[in-house]
């Protein structure tokens, strides 16, 4: 009887690791006080200009806390614009929602960001500068 309940007993224990292991993650870092903390640091942006389809440059976006929002961080440098600007984010879970703003007299930003793995992130943004508008894509790491 007592070989019987622990050959259960055991059978149960390894079922129920399997299926708490195979649990989907909902967030990519559940534990986190901050939804935004993922997000936060440096992070290298290599783009491509969609219209033409050749990657362009690399450059150096810092995003941090927005103190005067919860859930939105600063993106300094986003889009290339200069390290004097920032466009602010909205972030919701993995993902960064850039509403449509003028960082500077005739530079106009919009796009979204969605974080692929704690150190990678996928974007599609459009820049309007001047009368001129362009899409880029651009991976980002950290």
């Amino acid at each position: 009887m007592a070989r019987k309940f622990f050959r259960i007993f055991a059978f149960f224990m390894l079922i129920s690791s399997v299926m708490i292991s195979c649990v989907p993650e909902e967030d990519l870092d559940p534990d986190a006080d901050d939804v935004r903390d993922k997000f936060i640091g440096s992070w290298r942006f290599t783009e491509t200009q969609v219209s033409r389809g050749i990657d362009g440059i690399s450059y150096t976006v810092t995003i941090s806390y927005d103190a005067g929002n919860s859930s939105q961080v600063l993106l300094k440098n986003f889009a290339q614009a200069g390290g004097q600007f920032s466009a602010y984010g909205i972030v919701t879970n993995n993902r960064i929602t850039v509403p449509t703003q003028e960082l500077s007299p005739g530079f106009t930003v919009s796009g979204s960001g969605t974080m692929s793995s704690l150190s990678s992130m996928d974007w599609e943004y459009t820049i309007i500068a001047g009368s001129d508008m362009e899409s880029y894509t651009a991976v980002a790491s950290k």
